[in-house]
């Protein structure tokens, strides 16, 4: 994958999007910046709540963002890559193991007392940058078959790919799988979660 600027989100259960309030997210990004809970450097904690269908609330990072992201009207982890990240042939796996690791500490987290709860059937791909990848069924076509071999790795066999969105949005993918599979599980697949110092073994 050439494109740096990347944006995974898996979705919080209908379930979880009831039960939990938003604001409760604050609190915990606070403490995973103070506690170096992701162990990559995370510098404060945005709220934009009052926003409707916004970006909720947000761990603001060096390298990368984690939005608590209310977009499309659906509760979700959303992780923003916006500079530099591993060589181009791990940046796909390098998403998916930062967005399903953090979503599994939402998940784990005392504050939340067990309220939050991600699907695992279902991801939305998407690249910030409209100059290197308009929401065009050409670039689609061209990236197509990374997409499917990520999908078959995660959900451990073929996923269903659709282009969402209208050309003036960001190039964004769905991949739904039939299969719900626990996160760990899906995380493991992808070579399991960053080491302490938020480094990816391979």
């Amino acid at each position: 994958m050439d494109a740096q600027r990347l944006q995974l989100k898996i979705y919080v259960t209908p379930d979880s999007a009831r039960a939990v309030d938003p604001e409760a997210f604050i609190g915990v990004f606070h403490r995973w910046i103070k506690e170096r809970v992701l162990g990559e450097l995370l510098v404060d904690v945005a709220n934009y709540l009052h926003v409707p269908k916004g970006p909720g609330v947000v761990l603001i990072g060096h390298g990368a963002d984690y939005f608590m992201d209310q977009g499309e009207g659906r509760l979700g982890l959303l992780y923003n890559r916006k500079r530099a990240g591993p060589p181009p042939a791990d940046r796909l796996a390098d998403l998916v193991r930062r967005t399903l690791h953090a979503a599994l500490l939402l998940e784990r987290e005392p504050a939340l007392g067990g309220k939050v709860r991600f699907g695992s059937g279902e991801l939305l791909f998407r690249i910030n940058d409209r100059l290197a990848a308009s929401n065009r069924d050409a670039t689609f076509q061209a990236l197509k078959p990374e997409l499917e071999a990520l999908g078959s790795r995660v959900f451990a066999g073929r996923a269903e790919l659709a282009r969402v969105g209208a050309a003036k949005d960001l190039f964004s993918v769905r991949l739904k799988s039939a299969a719900h599979d626990s996160l760990t599980t899906l995380l493991e697949r992808m070579g399991g979660p960053p080491g302490p110092d938020g480094t990816l073994s391979a």
